[in-house]
């Protein structure tokens, strides 16, 4: 029982300081170095960092040589304090640290004549890889909210940086874009200091899941060069996750993608039948943050759904209602071509659109011009039709062609065997019980039941 627990405590031990060694290229540093106004270095002056959401304060003390760390701080707006006896407490407010920032704060103390704290506000902005090798663009947690984005992806804002070069094609060559020189597929993706990175598909910038802007604290864009502990290339996005803080907070955002409210296209005009696609897309975001115990611990959740409608036009071989019946329709000398299609001399059976728009058989063209030669002969070796519609059916013979209805719901086919104009399947039987010829089990009938019906004759011809 004793080794039990004691390998217990080892794998408990290993894995929470391998999780926070993971986690740690995340932190954000700050230093800086404390001087008096002659320019001299102050050693031995109390530094507090405060996180003004939070409430969670770190204290260090400045060395002999008047300089203060604090290598490990969680990315956030802080409260910087230096107070020394004999000096007048200074604080920086306002003061961002982003995520794996690395800031430099000098602190400048004025010797204590009358009690007075001087405060001085620090943008983000000049903050932004103030003592970093890297450049690039850092947008706040107000900025990602305020940025309009169509897919409320967060990575969409890549978009926005001075960087970017986009592709002329996003569908078939999103890898094309590139970032300060770099393809799109090969920008490193790091959410908390962890790799996010999806490149299984050629289809641009994106990560295993999608990146809500709610979900995000800061958004930043690194061109050149990352440092070394980041790693992995020459351009970055690194994407640090919101934190709850001492009060709670939360949002509820519903996003509506519909097609009934896009602008109608010229296209569908003449497009043929009048079906068009559509989408009904509803996005929607819950988040809230608080406090577990204040100054102590927080929490911060999101629920990102997605309920996605939608109706796509494609073209799909099926039957025309002639040969759902298994009768097919032809011309002597002719071949069968979909609607729209050009008239082609060449071969022994020339082709033509065998059927207008509905489906409906259309004689071959009459002798014209274009189908002869100089001398008057016919070019190729091809017959002009006699005028008579031939029915073949699959199960027998045709009874009454001279009758037939366009769709053929009047078909008479004799499907007996072994009889002058009958069937030649001796293992079909003539009619079944519903009378669908040659079904005797009703399995055509219903296979054909599941089948769309033909509505589209630019992709196929008669039959």
């Amino acid at each position: 029982m004793g080794r039990k627990a004691l390998a217990f405590f080892a794998v408990l031990f290993i894995l929470v300081f391998a999780a926070q060694a993971f986690g740690q290229s995340g932190f954000a540093s700050l230093s800086g170095t404390i001087t008096d106004p002659s320019g001299s270095v102050v050693p031995g002056v109390t530094v507090t960092a405060t996180n003004t959401a939070t409430g969670v304060l770190n204290t260090t003390t400045g060395n002999t040589a008047g300089v203060y760390s604090f290598p490990s701080l969680l990315p956030g707006v802080y409260r910087i304090t230096a107070t020394h006896p004999g000096f007048q407490p200074q604080t920086f407010k306002d003061v961002t640290l982003g995520n794996a920032a690395q800031i430099r704060l000098n602190f400048n103390l004025q010797v204590s004549g009358i009690t007075e704290n001087i405060e001085v506000s620090v943008a983000a902005e000049r903050l932004l890889l103030d003592s970093s090798s890297s450049a690039g663009e850092a947008l706040a947690e107000n900025s990602v909210k305020s940025l309009p984005l169509v897919r409320n992806n967060a990575l969409d804002l890549i978009r926005i940086s001075s960087a970017y070069v986009p592709t002329g094609n996003y569908i078939n060559n999103a890898n094309e874009a590139t970032i300060a020189g770099v393809s799109i597929a090969n920008v490193n993706i790091q959410r908390d200091g962890v790799n996010v990175s999806d490149v299984r598909y050629p289809a641009g910038i994106h990560a295993h899941t999608q990146i809500n802007p709610d979900l995000v604290g800061e958004f930043r864009i690194i061109t050149a060069p990352v440092d070394a502990e980041m790693g992995r290339g020459n351009s970055q996005i690194q994407v640090q996750t919101k934190s709850g803080t001492n009060e709670y907070h939360g949002s509820l955002v519903w996003d509506i993608q519909n097609s009934a409210l896009d602008s109608k296209q010229w296209t569908l005009n003449r497009s043929y039948p009048k079906i068009t696609t559509w989408r009904n897309l509803h996005q929607y975001t819950i988040s809230l943050g608080g406090p577990i115990k204040k100054n102590k611990t927080f929490f911060f959740a999101l629920w990102n759904g997605q309920i996605a409608r939608g109706r796509d036009i494609a073209t799909i071989l099926t039957l025309t209602p002639c040969a759902r019946k298994g009768i097919f329709r032809y011309f002597d000398n002719w071949s069968n071509a979909r609607y729209g299609s050009a008239l082609s001399l060449t071969g022994s059976a020339p082709s033509y659109a065998s059927v207008d728009e509905s489906g409906n058989p259309v004689a071959p063209p009459a002798l014209l011009p274009s189908m002869l030669n100089a001398d008057g002969s016919r070019k190729e070796n091809w017959q002009p039709h006699n005028g008579i519609l031939r029915y073949a059916s699959v199960f027998g013979i045709v009874q009454n062609p001279d009758t037939m209805a366009p769709d053929c719901s009047n078909a008479i086919v004799n499907t007996n065997t072994g009889v002058p104009g009958g069937g030649w399947d001796p293992y079909r039987k003539p009619v079944d019980s519903t009378g669908s010829v040659g079904d005797s089990t009703g399995y055509i009938s219903r296979f054909l039941s599941l089948m769309p019906p033909a509505n589209n004759y630019d992709q196929l011809g008669d039959g």
